[in-house]
């Protein structure tokens, strides 16, 4: 049986009008013929780097060990902030150091994820304004093309401080959390996860001094119009609007409170 063809996932806040999506792409196919390109979204909010963190989360709670997963939400670009390369949930994920890794770094602990600061550079200068042509497509296509065990120590320095976002998993004991993302159906993700809400057992959850009740299982599980709260897709507390926008109906925003009686 022949080997698996590599996995190269994309996440940006490049859009789609300009060429910049399919520049990284043509590094990688020349870097590595043999991959598979898979587009996770290339329209995270420009310079979002905390909705970026929770959307590469996503990509690597669910792809096979060995993807490579390239990762360009980078204000910084062209000054002295690092460019990682880190194995998190066995897999590999190259990103800059400002925070992206925040969230698959928290969420998937075990094993112990590895990090390094990639100090490997292409033999071509790079540009100032795309490192993720440049820089990090290049280093991905290797990573691609060569995924084992002493990868990463050939093309990075081990580090242990990267830089992380203030954002973790809500504990039992807060018996609060947060709203960290919006998406497209104004669904509102927060940070407590299922095992926290199996401890606490609540019997109302509060956002905007607004009691949504006890936790439902469906959308469905509500008159249309109306406000839950349910365990989504990504074992993550949600609150949902039935047929409806929650963020629109309820003026919900990343940051804002939600708390468990």
């Amino acid at each position: 049986m022949s080997a698996a063809r590599p996995l190269i996932t994309l996440t940006t806040d490049f859009g789609l009008s300009d060429f910049y999506v399919p520049a990284m792409k043509a590094v990688l196919v020349r870097g590595c013929p043999d991959c598979r390109l898979i587009d996770i979204t290339h329209q995270v909010p420009p310079q979002d780097v905390l909705c970026g963190a929770i959307t590469l989360e996503r990509a690597v709670d669910g792809f096979p060990p060995g993807t490579v997963h390239l990762a360009v939400i980078d204000p910084g670009v062209g000054t002295k902030r690092r460019i990682l390369l880190a194995e998190v949930n066995r897999q590999y994920v190259i990103c800059p150091d400002n925070g992206l890794i925040t969230w698959a770094w928290r969420r998937h602990p075990e094993p112990r994820p590895r990090v390094y600061e990639l100090t490997w550079r292409p033999k071509k200068l790079p540009s100032h304004t795309f490192h993720g042509r440049d820089i990090m497509a290049p280093a991905a296509a290797l990573v691609a093309s060569r995924a084992s065990d002493g990868v990463l120590d050939e093309l990075g320095r081990r580090i242990s401080d990267p830089i992380l976002l203030d954002l973790s998993p809500a504990t039992p004991k807060a018996h609060c959390g947060r709203i960290i993302h919006i998406d497209h159906f104004g669904n509102a993700t927060t940070n407590i996860p299922v095992e926290t809400l199996r401890a606490v057992r609540p019997k109302s959850v509060t956002v905007n001094q607004l009691a949504l009740g006890r936790l439902r299982r469906t959308y469905w599980d509500v008159p249309p119009g109306k406000p839950l709260a349910l365990v989504g897709s990504s074992g993550l507390l949600e609150v949902a609007v039935r047929d409806g926008s929650a963020a629109s109906q309820l003026q919900l925003k990343v940051g804002d409170e939600i708390r468990l009686s």
